[in-house]
């Protein structure tokens, strides 16, 4: 079994927004802190050939809403694939408005609407005017720090949240992402994986778990980003504070 986690990095030049590019970067950087060796292929074709059997990751950054049709009516063809993919436990991290890509209904502002690749039971609709905020939540046993530009509202019908917000938006002001299996989808930006490098660890481990190798357990400095949690969390805490009391 090779030791090489293997990430595509889907549509770049699409869906590229809010210096999203730096999850990519993320992902080598942490696994070489690791001891991991890992690559990431660029699929900028969108008419490419995918072959799915040899990513333990597929990432997909956020986009812009009006590509994401397009992008949905490319890999339709690949349903039965991405559907295998999902149910041996490989991983697809997706970020921002790219959750609409894997949603069942979306409806544009303009009053048309669209269906998703219904891989995530979960509706969007895009939004009339855009929230940005602070997101900390938690995922696992980890808190997550982000930040959030929100073009759309997202409704979970059956799909399971990704993680339990403390502060922010999220998906709708109740909850945040969604998951299938290791389907992962948050609202998160940042770059998440810049600003959360141990949710980088978790992916990157989980991928070598799946592949039936070992996964890593030594202590990896994160210090930088540690602080700088601690900072924005006393930030955010003094944001809830503020909040109680203008409802007082």
């Amino acid at each position: 079994m090779s030791n090489i986690v293997n990430v595509a990095w889907m549509y770049p030049d699409i869906l590229n927004l809010h210096g999203e590019r730096g999850n990519a970067k993320a992902f080598e950087l942490v696994s070489k802190k690791m001891g991991v060796k890992l690559n990431i292929d660029r699929i900028d074709d969108i008419d490419s050939n995918i072959n799915y059997e040899n990513y333990d990751i597929l990432l997909f950054n956020a986009g812009e809403l009006k590509h994401i049709e397009k992008v949905k009516e490319r890999l339709e063809n690949d349903i039965d694939k991405i559907k295998e993919y999902i149910k041996n436990n490989k991983i697809i991290f997706v970020t921002g408005t790219t959750g609409a890509l894997f949603a069942h209904n979306i409806d544009r502002l303009d009053g048309s609407s669209f269906n998703g690749l219904n891989l995530l039971d979960m509706d969007v609709k895009e939004r009339s005017m855009v929230l940005g905020d602070d997101l900390y939540y938690k995922f696992e046993k980890m808190e997550i720090m982000s930040s959030q530009i929100q073009m759309i509202d997202i409704t979970l019908n059956k799909a399971k949240e990704f993680g339990k917000i403390i502060y922010g938006y999220g998906n709708n002001g109740k909850n945040e992402g969604a998951r299938n299996k290791n389907l992962l989808f948050t609202n998160a930006l940042g770059p998440v994986l810049v600003k959360n490098p141990w949710l980088t660890e978790y992916l990157i481990n989980l991928a070598l778990k799946n592949k039936g190798l070992k996964e890593i357990n030594k202590k990896i400095d994160f210090d930088l980003e540690l602080k700088s949690l601690e900072s924005a969390k006393e930030f955010i805490n003094k944001k809830i504070e503020s909040e109680k009391n203008t409802k007082k």
